[in-house]
């Protein structure tokens, strides 16, 4: 990893958010090429790298990626892809709450006011 992201530990998380969000439909059209199995083994290292912070942060989405890795070695793609998925959501409302919504996004809608 570079520097600039070392003492970050939101990015290790939104470095498995992106690869979670690749990697599902390529285990949905490709389950068995070698390329597949790179990426996995990717994952698996970003997952190893993030899993004290998931822990304590997600850990249905650390259990999810477990499963989701037992699922893959045990070649079952579908349900690989399922607990893949699963953590990906997880994983997208942790983020969310990362980067709250601005203040703007409560105030009333003026525009669909009817003035008749």
């Amino acid at each position: 990893m570079d520097g600039a992201g070392q003492n970050d530990p939101l990015a290790v998380l939104y470095r498995l958010h992106h690869q979670l969000r690749v990697l599902s439909p390529v285990l949905t059209v490709a389950p068995g090429r070698p390329e597949t199995k790179a990426m996995l083994d990717g994952l698996a290292e970003t997952v190893a790298e993030a899993a004290g912070l998931l822990a304590t942060a997600e850990p249905a989405a650390l259990a999810a990626l477990r499963q989701g890795f037992e699922h893959a070695r045990a070649g079952r793609g579908n349900e690989a892809t399922s607990e893949l998925i699963t953590a990906y959501g997880r994983l997208s409302v942790l983020l969310r709450k990362d980067t709250p919504r601005r203040d703007a996004a409560d105030e009333p809608t003026v525009r669909w006011r009817s003035k008749f």
